[in-house]
């Protein structure tokens, strides 16, 4: 038995095995850890570098630097956060020689055969220190080409941010690169340092911060967006602090080169129909007022000047929503044709993006071609993953037994922060290559991208009616039905190609597809979604289900054509949860119903037989000698619960007994008594041999693959104790 922690720190020893106290304490543990942060906001400079379809930076400098001659250095310059001693796993392409230096360390040399083929892509492991950490890539031009590529091994797994370095761009988003010169930095002494001053560095660094001084005597409609043509508009967004105690009268004075409206607070308050000025005195109490500037583009300039005065003060504008990476205190958005006007409520946010019928409208600042861009910079709120899904379901079923608001208003923010920025994170995804945030959500081409959270979305739908959650469940439910790979047999795979998962069939999807399918069809009163998540069930069990050991596969491989054979525990908790949901809804005349009935109950003998001494599953099931899984373990309870409540199971005693032996177990050598969730399989990769899942696929404290799916054992044990009372 793995000793996770000593038994008097168990939360059985603590607080008991109540499912109610324990669910209250892996609840709130995990929100204390993971608070409703937002997106966080940095400026970012579009001179900057894009990323490519999978998330890399494409460091292109045949094209910011077209006079380099051939022999000459170039280098790019970020820093990276880290909270702990860690390591970002990187492929790196070069156009031509490569060095890469972290923290004043060189890491990597490109070797020549790389130097000449930018189709490889090399692994390079950078080392993160605790703290700030220095990349500097160093390029040489030579015919081949100049510069390279570097990012996350995988678009999947996101990629951290990269900041500017130097304390005059502390907080923006974005390599910088230098100027060429004709020589290598090639010592320690000689690298600059994030923390450095710009100022005192020998080189030349791009993206220009600041505008020309021909450019800052134009007003800011023409420097931003340029004349064009016809009246277009935009808006300009700030708050006014008021200083002055109680209610006191402001004179408010508008310059502007156009037509111009100022609201204040959503009501207006100035405007002047041609270029000229005005001024109104208001009263305002002491505190902070949104203000909204509507500026139309002149004869030959646009743009406005407002300032706010009390006893021939100033009062001070300051930024509407935190932003990092700039001074700056007002955020414009533009630019519109002429049409539409939107009200201030419609502007005044930094959520959605605007006229995406006309390639999209989004804030920026007052600098060179400078943009504002959310970044996900939170370990787990606000991500749209799988394994958070399910944690999140957990959690939403919990606030409904527990009659806690609270939590599920956690929920709901977490989700809602991710649906209401969609259509901007597609938009980003055009505009810069890959989106800082929804960045699964945006790719979709995977059912791990999408079905596991957008089922736990369409439960949540039913608490809150949020919008943004249905349209988000429509695209979600085009993607599976049309979109997403099939074999001839209608089943789902993963066609994957390059890589390691290429041309499989995992029983997990069957967790990534069949709860929310039910659920849509539910939404949508249409039984050709339910249809489908019998159909996918049938087809799976087709591929993977051992008869002779009552258990499933992990996988199919269809390059091989068979299934690996290896009977991992969550691979198979996934599809028996599935299974559950699916029984509690298919309708009892539905041409698959017995079988998967059935089906259900074969599965569960084979399970129960292979539960250990201690109540608690192995990670590969047919082997005791794996450790034991928790995540696996609370699926499997949480299973038997429910074949016991809807009397799916008939031998009722040795599937209860199993149950209290599951639960109790899990009480007191998996969850500790402040809420932490102990021996939970990492996210897997798959193998034929058994040992890889034994040996190499080891556990982990608070792995969100296990956190919701004990505390939907939890609860399903507390209805089941609730039915046996009565």
């Amino acid at each position: 038995m793995p000793h996770y922690f000593d038994s008097e720190q168990s939360i059985a020893s603590r607080r008991g095995m109540e499912p109610e106290q324990v669910l209250e304490t892996i609840a709130s543990r995990y929100i204390g850890s993971h608070p409703s942060t937002p997106f966080t906001f940095r400026s970012f400079s579009r001179d900057g570098f894009r990323q490519l379809d999978d998330g890399r930076f494409d460091i292109n400098l045949e094209h910011k630097l077209p006079n380099a001659t051939c022999g000459q250095w170039a280098f790019a310059f970020g820093k990276v956060w880290s909270n702990s001693e860690s390591s970002w796993e990187t492929a790196v392409s070069c156009y031509g020689p490569l060095r890469i230096h972290v923290n004043g360390n060189r890491i990597y040399r490109s070797e020549i055969i790389e130097e000449v083929n930018p189709q490889m892509r090399v692994p390079v492991r950078i080392p993160l220190q605790p703290g700030w950490n220095g990349i500097l890539l160093s390029f040489r031009k030579t015919p081949s080409g100049f510069g390279g590529i570097i990012g996350t091994v995988r678009s999947k797994w996101g990629t951290p941010t990269i900041q500017a370095p130097f304390s005059e761009r502390s907080g923006q988003a974005g390599w910088i690169y230098s100027s060429p010169t004709d020589s290598e930095l090639c010592t320690g002494l000689e690298l600059p340092r994030h923390d450095d001053l710009e100022q005192d560095c020998p080189y030349d660094w791009h993206p220009k911060p600041q505008w020309s001084e021909a450019e800052l005597r134009l007003g800011m409609g023409s420097r931003m967006f340029g004349m064009g043509e016809g009246r277009r508009y935009a808006y300009g967004w700030s708050r006014m602090r008021c200083k002055a105690k109680g209610v006191v009268r402001y004179v408010l004075r508008l310059s502007a080169l156009g037509p111009s409206t100022v609201w204040l607070d959503g009501k207006e308050v100035l405007s002047v129909s041609e270029a000229g000025s005005t001024e109104r005195e208001i009263e305002m109490a002491f505190g902070v007022r949104d203000v909204l500037v509507r500026f139309v583009a002149g004869e030959s300039d646009w743009g406005y000047m407002l300032e706010a005065t009390y006893n021939g003060e100033r009062c001070e504008f300051e930024q509407p929503y935190a932003v990092r990476g700039t001074e700056e205190s007002w955020f414009y958005l533009g630019p519109f044709e002429s049409g539409r006007s939107y009200s201030p409520h419609e502007i005044q946010t930094l959520q959605g993006v605007w006229e995406e019928e006309n390639g999209g409208i989004y804030w920026r600042l007052d600098k060179p071609d400078t943009w504002i861009r959310p970044y996900l910079e939170n370990e787990n709120f606000a991500r749209w993953s799988y394994p958070i899904g399910v944690t999140l379901y957990g959690l939403l079923q919990t606030a409904r037994m527990l009659n806690r608001p609270d939590i599920g208003r956690y929920v709901f923010d977490h989700i809602g922060t991710c649906t209401r920025m969609y259509a901007y994170s597609l938009w980003e995804k055009l505009q810069y290559g890959y989106p800082a945030i929804n960045n699964q959500l945006a790719e979709l081409d995977m059912l791990d991208d999408c079905g596991s959270l957008a089922s736990t979305m369409l439960e949540a739908y039913e608490d809150c009616s949020e919008p943004s959650f249905l349209w988000v469940a429509e695209r979600v439910a085009d993607f599976m039905m049309s979109e997403h790979e099939r074999k001839e047999d209608g089943v789902f795979y993963r066609s994957s190609p390059g890589y390691f998962m290429e041309n499989t069939l995992w029983g997990d999807d069957l967790y990534m597809s069949v709860p929310f399918l039910i659920r849509y069809a539910r939404l949508s009163d249409c039984s050709e979604y339910l249809n489908e998540a019998a159909k996918q069930m049938m087809l799976f069990r087709k591929y993977l289900y051992m008869s002779d050991q009552r258990m499933l596969s992990h996988v199919y491989d269809f390059k091989h054509e068979t299934a690996t054979g290896v009977a991992w525990g969550r691979g198979n908790g996934w599809p028996l949860f599935s299974l559950s949901e699916l029984l509690e809804v298919l309708p009892p005349d539905h041409v698959y119903r017995a079988e998967l009935e059935a089906f259900f109950r074969e599965l569960c003998s084979g399970l129960l037989e292979r539960q250990g001494i201690n109540g608690l599953w192995h990670q590969v099931l047919t082997d005791p000698e794996s450790y034991e899984e928790t995540s696996c373990t609370a699926m499997f309870i949480y299973a038997f619960c429910r074949g016991l409540r809807f009397a799916w199971l008939h031998e009722d005693e040795a599937y209860a007994l199993a149950v209290r032996k599951g639960w109790e177990s899990l009480t007191r050598h998996a969850i500790d008594q402040w809420g932490n969730v102990h021996g939970v399989c990492r996210g897997s990769r798959y193998s034929f041999s058994p040992s890889y899942y034994k040996e190499d696929l080891l556990w982990t404290t608070n792995d969100t693959h296990g956190i919701g799916i004990v505390m939907l054992a939890g609860i399903e044990v507390a209805k089941l104790l609730s039915e046996w009372e009565q």
